[in-house]
């Protein structure tokens, strides 16, 4: 037997009184829920290419901006 068929089973012997209390606990519950919503691959797509768009697209790679970026932070004065 499910949850839902001994909580109705329950419920036949209550009073009305009891039972409206019982509902509106439910609904509360009910409208508590959050809905969590997979993203497909098309809102995916396009929180990346937002992303993607910060910086300027300049032909390099990955590790030619670490390079620079290496450089930059430990050059040598002269």
């Amino acid at each position: 037997m499910s949850t839902l068929e001994k909580t109705i089973h329950l419920l036949n012997e209550l009073p009305e009184k009891q039972l409206e209390i019982i509902h509106s606990y439910v609904q509360f519950i009910s409208s508590q829920q959050q809905e969590y919503k997979s993203m497909d691959s098309d809102e995916l797509d396009e929180v990346l290419n937002n992303l993607v768009g910060i910086l300027p697209d300049t032909g390099k790679s990955l590790e030619d901006y670490r390079e620079e970026r290496m450089a930059k932070r430990y050059e040598l004065t002269n």
